[in-house]
C-alpha cells in the first residue's frame, strides 16, 4: 500500500494533464487514510504485521507514462483482491473488518482508473 503511494506521488508530479494531477492527488489522500486504517485495525486486533515487507522500490520510469501508471494501479488492485481472498479464508477475528477496508481500496483503484480514462 505504501509502494503504490510513492509511485502515485511521482505520477502526480510528472503528469502534464491537470485532470490526472488531481486524480492522483485524490488517490494519494484516500490511499493514505485506507493504509492507516488497515494497519491500525490489524494492530488493534493484535495481528502481528510484518513491517519488513512494506518497502519502497525506486521508480524505474524515466518519464511520466499514463499507461504504466494505469498498469501499476490495476496490478495493485489485483494484489489487494488476493489479500482479500486470503483474509476471507482465514480464521482471524478481524478478517471482516480488514476486508471492508480493502473493499474501499479496491473501489479507489477502480475509480482512479476510470478517471484516468477521461479526456
Amino acid at each position: 500500500m505504501m509502494e503504490i503511494s510513492t509511485k502515485a506521488r511521482l505520477w502526480h508530479w510528472r503528469t502534464g494533464i491537470a485532470q490526472h494531477h488531481v486524480t492522483y492527488e485524490e488517490f494519494l489522500n484516500q490511499n493514505k487514510v485506507f493504509t492507516d486504517s488497515f494497519v491500525e485495525s490489524a494492530l488493534g486486533h493484535d495481528i502481528d504485521l510484518d513491517f519488513s515487507q512494506i518497502g519502497v522500490q525506486q521508480s524505474l520510469e524515466k518519464k511520466y507514462s499514463l499507461e504504466a501508471s494505469q498498469k501499476e494501479i490495476s496490478e495493485f488492485r489485483s494484489h489487494i483482491s488476493g489479500l482479500q481472498k486470503e483474509l476471507s479464508e482465514s480464521s482471524l477475528n478481524a478478517a471482516d473488518e480488514l476486508i471492508a477496508i480493502l473493499d474501499d481500496v479496491t473501489e479507489l483503484c477502480s475509480k482512479t482508473l476510470y478517471l484516468l480514462k477521461l479526456k
